[in-house]
């Protein structure tokens, strides 16, 4: 076996890592440090369950959401330690207060991120907040079939593809798991969220978050030992910037198949960015207002159960669609793409960011020259 996928469909789900039975294919990084599966052909035996059992060579289920909602946690202290409007946290506490476990995304040292598990609330702190960036499922999906096979209940929350990869892999539907997956702009790889860190000369970096909870505003901070190392605005950190205008996802992100209205969980989460006026919850949207759209009965069941301790209104479909471009269409390459892979393998990071940005782009980030240019805009009219 030489290949699993084309190259530039993989989505890196880890899937075909985790069915492998003889654990010889291994996730490594390329020289962006995009992840992809490499195989150790003196341990294959050719069977081909990697192939099988990666959603890129596999007619993938789709289902409509079968209605929509706007959602916050009731509890202040919830809110403001989310990124919106406590959607998953709430999902999250409700399985473990079940007596089941919980799978999410880890910022760990370094600024790295993997998926890990959960079985305890006092710990619940190391999966909130958003994750701007491809975070790792390693051997995940084995752990959650031991999970399933003793008996136990098990909520999984990432990105469609990795859903899609679960799936796969569990080959059978599960009563006692539930998928939630978030709407995705696309990932950049690790490689360039540790090339930023390396900027300030900052060690040791045991967390990092994109978004402050309490505002909603776009941060890029940085902690050492629970205290705030560095904090930039989205607009000054090229990592962030580079990650909100698609600068550098994977290949495979720009073609997205999961980027539409179907979808493929027991329910998508993410912002509700198309939130109209009219709803009840307006006002709350600065701080961050949960998009819920639940695809399966299993989804509605479980929206059911948490009804109590949030603020839950029913919205359109179309309404939430509407407001989210990657409910509609996956992210388009920018013009600059070409250029920064260019330049990121002959001189780095920093550099490559700086000279892959458009004019408009340069014009954006110095203020005085916006407002200058917003003016001259505004006398042409």
């Amino acid at each position: 076996m030489t290949e699993i996928c084309k190259k530039e469909k993989c989505t890196g789900c880890f899937a075909c890592s985790n069915i492998c039975p003889k654990q010889c294919i291994e996730m490594r990084e390329d020289e962006y440090g995009y992840i992809y599966p490499h195989i150790d052909e003196e341990k294959c035996i050719d069977c081909k369950l990697c192939q099988k059992t990666c959603p890129q060579n596999t007619k993938v289920e789709f289902k409509k959401p079968i209605t929509a909602y706007a959602m916050c946690h009731k509890e202040e202290r919830i809110r403001s330690n989310s990124t919106s409007g406590g959607a998953a946290t709430t999902f999250y506490l409700h399985i473990l207060r079940s007596g089941g476990v919980v799978y999410g995304a880890n910022n760990i040292e370094d600024g790295s991120f993997s998926f890990i598990r959960i079985d305890n609330q006092e710990e619940l702190d190391k999966l909130k907040g958003s994750k701007y960036v491809h975070c790792y499922v390693k051997d995940t999906f084995r752990k959650i079939k031991e999970d399933l096979e003793n008996n136990l209940q098990v909520l999984f929350i990432g990105t469609p593809c990795q859903v899609a990869g679960l799936k796969n892999f569990l080959k059978k539907d599960f009563e006692r798991l539930i998928t939630i997956d978030l709407i995705c702009h696309g990932v950049p790889s690790q490689k360039y969220l540790r090339d930023e860190i390396k900027l300030y000369g900052e060690e040791g970096i045991d967390k990092v978050t994109f978004r402050d909870g309490k505002t909603g505003n776009f941060t890029f901070n940085l902690y050492n030992n629970c205290k705030l190392k560095v904090s930039k605005p989205m607009e000054k950190s090229y990592y962030y910037k580079g990650f909100m205008d698609a600068l550098f996802y994977r290949k495979n992100c720009y073609e997205c198949i999961y980027a539409q209205p179907k979808r493929v969980s027991d329910i998508t989460i993410g912002d509700f960015w198309g939130l109209k006026e009219d709803s009840k919850l307006y006002k709350n949207k600065s701080k961050g207002v949960s998009v819920l759209l639940p695809i399966t009965q299993k989804g509605i069941e479980l929206i059911e159960a948490c009804k109590d301790e949030v603020e839950l209104e029913e919205r359109s479909v179309e309404e939430a669609v509407n407001g989210n471009t990657q409910l509609r269409i996956p992210s388009k390459v920018p013009k600059n793409y070409d250029k920064f892979m260019k330049y990121y393998l002959k001189e780095g990071f920093e550099k490559a960011y700086l000279k892959s940005r458009t004019l408009k782009q340069r014009i954006k980030a110095n203020d005085f020259i916006m407002r200058i240019y917003r003016k001259i805009k505004g006398n042409k009219k």
